[in-house]
């Protein structure tokens, strides 16, 4: 029998998830491992073939391949996402479609949706990966991918889902006792704000724009995510800024109302993407199509 020894198989996986993320400690939250365990596992490989695959990248934290790991991780990555797709086959009983997407996205846009899927589609079997760490999504076994992307900075087989359009958003409670008519109607307003990037940077931006970057509000409410932002704003809390996967079906259904016509001017979008190798798989392709076809659905 061929032994792990001979083919150092661990080492070469764990080079391949390193290579596809460019980070060790991504590569070991993937692989359910320590950090140290992947940096062994990367020395391994490395004395097998008594040269070096990763180093230092200058001037920042990271890592970077060498040119002899730039030429080893693309046929490894083909390699180890051709076992992907015959272990699925192979596993009788168990073909399911995985689809990653950030937690917000999912919880405010995907979810509500996910009945019309069953009943169009009822064949596919949807295992559903949500996170609200972008890395988290770029995983080897997942089939699609939602997630905002630049449209300087995306791969080839991205789609654009949706814009990302970034508006004001408050209750209709809240607007009818201060009604915001006008971007100075915001000083009587607590302003409701994500203090996690990306989200973060939208205040700022919205307030550039709007050419109004020495605001003051009344006040200002902090969380670390967007679900718990748009609570608030729900419940009459406050001002928020809303992405407009998150809410659509708030402002269709009059839990929130967006007082000002001015949107953030984004450069990003939500794209999906297909990953290699997939298109043949007929509940993928579903799937894809089914996404598709709900963002293309005009509600604002």
């Amino acid at each position: 029998m061929i032994s792990d020894q001979l083919y150092p198989l661990s080492a070469l996986r764990a080079f391949e998830v390193v290579a596809r993320l460019r980070s060790v400690s991504a590569a070991a939250e993937e692989l359910l491992v320590t950090q140290p365990a992947v940096t062994q596992q990367l020395r391994k490989l490395e004395n097998y073939l008594q040269y070096r695959l990763v180093e230092r990248a200058s001037g920042s934290s990271g890592i970077q391949l060498t040119a002899q790991g730039e030429r080893l991780a693309a046929p490894l990555h083909s390699a180890f996402g051709m076992i992907r797709d015959v272990l699925r086959e192979a596993k009788q009983g168990d073909h399911h479609v995985t689809l990653a997407v950030l937690g917000t996205f999912a919880q405010y846009w995907l979810i509500p949706r996910l009945a019309d899927l069953q009943e169009r589609y009822p064949a596919v079997d949807l295992r559903l990966l949500t996170s609200s760490r972008m890395a988290d999504l770029d995983r080897g076994d997942v089939d699609l991918v939602i997630r905002p992307l630049s449209g300087d900075h995306k791969p080839d087989t991205a789609v654009l889902l949706m814009p990302d359009e970034a508006r004001l958003v408050m209750s209709p409670a809240l607007h009818q006792q201060k009604p915001v008519k006008q971007v100075n109607d915001l000083r009587e307003h607590v302003l409701i704000r994500v203090a996690s990037s990306p989200r973060d940077g939208d205040w700022p931006r919205w307030l550039e724009q709007a050419g109004a970057s020495d605001f003051q509000p009344r006040g200002w409410l902090s969380f670390q995510t967007s679900s718990h932002a748009l609570e608030a704003a729900m419940g009459g809390a406050g001002v928020a800024i809303g992405h407009r996967p998150m809410v659509l079906d708030a402002l269709r259904s009059g839990r929130l109302i967006s007082p000002l016509d001015f949107c953030i001017d984004e450069t990003a979008g939500n794209y999906l993407i297909m990953t290699p190798g997939r298109a043949g798989d007929r509940q993928v392709q579903q799937l894809y199509e089914w996404l598709q076809a709900q963002a293309a659905v005009k509600t604002i």
